[in-house]
């Protein structure tokens, strides 16, 4: 999968499937400031391969980030990203078909503030390597921020949909989801699926209709288990986000190793999958040594192949907390040098 992603990034087009209205005469504007210091959208839209994935394309040419969004009024909207050319001070969000009431444009900056990690405090990671003269480009460049969906829902299915496939069956097995069951707007947009809408389906067709029609495979039990607990509301992953306690206090919070655990306790779900997972929640990032991540760090390491689990570890554990973003930072340096 990063191999593809790093081919389909440096041909310099757009990175996944353009959603349906994106191309629509600009009807709603609004601006995204209070930016962390450094920030960058291409950095963090191409920190992972979440921004080629339905319904979500980057144009890295354009430096344009496009993505269907859940508004109360409006409905599925696609927006588009951009950072202003002569003001770094905000991001330029637009939108076609409708100018969008209050309750819209809120819910926008919502989803896109936790998207694109506006919020979230990095500067442990930046002192974590300051003194190190080969990742410099780290801070210089805004890096460590990893590209969220605006919920913990997706970014489960999405790294399900991850596991073990190309980029090319991941992307179709997404869009095929949301073809199928995400709610439609006027001008064609399609919203990422909520899990009710997935449970409903596996409720009146049974879990081969996520094999059969959305071509998930053996991912299809998995999948449809985890949308009938969302929705029944047995399992609450939104309270795994770092930032978010659940009710009751945060000292009723899962830690790092118990959310991990949670994760990998979930059909479908391995080590790998948890590891990439504690990153995108605001959580310590593992190490999700795949195939191709442990010969991107034979590589950079001179190692003449693959590097074992161990020379992984050793090659990062200097940076503590932070091993695991240092590692994803290092092996996908290229999808950002342009």
């Amino acid at each position: 999968m990063g191999a593809q992603a790093a081919t389909e990034i440096r041909a310099g087009g757009r990175f996944g499937r353009l959603p349906p209205g994106a191309d629509l005469p600009r009807a709603g504007t609004l601006r995204l400031t209070a930016l962390p210091p450094g920030f960058r959208l291409a950095t963090v839209a191409l920190s992972h391969a979440a921004s080629g994935l339905g319904p979500s394309c980057f144009d890295v040419r354009a430096g344009a980030w496009h993505r269907v969004l859940t508004t109360p009024r409006a409905g599925p909207l696609t927006v588009t990203v951009r950072e202003p050319e002569r003001d770094e001070s905000h991001l330029a969000v637009s939108w076609g078909r409708t100018p969008g009431e209050e309750s819209d444009l809120a819910a926008v900056r919502s989803q896109l503030r936790r998207a694109l990690v506006l919020d979230e405090d990095i500067s442990g990671l930046y002192a974590t390597v300051a003194d190190e003269p080969g990742l410099t480009w780290i801070a210089a460049g805004g890096h460590g921020r990893l590209l969220r969906s605006p919920t913990v829902w997706e970014d489960l299915v999405r790294t399900l949909a991850a596991t073990n496939a190309s980029l090319s069956r991941t992307r179709a097995m997404l869009a095929d989801l949301t073809d199928l069951y995400g709610e439609r707007g006027p001008a064609g947009e399609r919203a990422f699926p909520e899990p009710s809408a997935v449970a409903r389906a596996v409720a009146d067709d049974g879990p081969e209709t996520l094999r059969d029609q959305a071509g998930w495979g053996y991912r299809a039990g998995p999948l449809a288990l985890l949308a009938q607990r969302v929705d029944a509301g047995t399992l609450d992953v939104e309270s795994w986000r770092a930032s978010s306690p659940p009710p009751g206090g945060s000292d009723t919070q899962l830690d790092d190793d118990g959310v991990a655990a949670a994760i990998r306790a979930l059909p479908g779900f391995g080590p790998v999958s948890a590891d990439s997972m504690l990153g995108l929640l605001g959580r310590a990032r593992g190490l999700a040594l795949d195939t191709w991540a442990r010969a991107r760090v034979g590589d950079l390491a001179g190692l003449g192949g693959p590097a074992d689990d161990r020379a992984v570890r050793n090659r990062y554990a200097r940076f503590g907390r932070w091993a695991g973003t240092v590692c994803w930072l290092e092996i996908t340096r290229e999808w950002t040098e342009r």
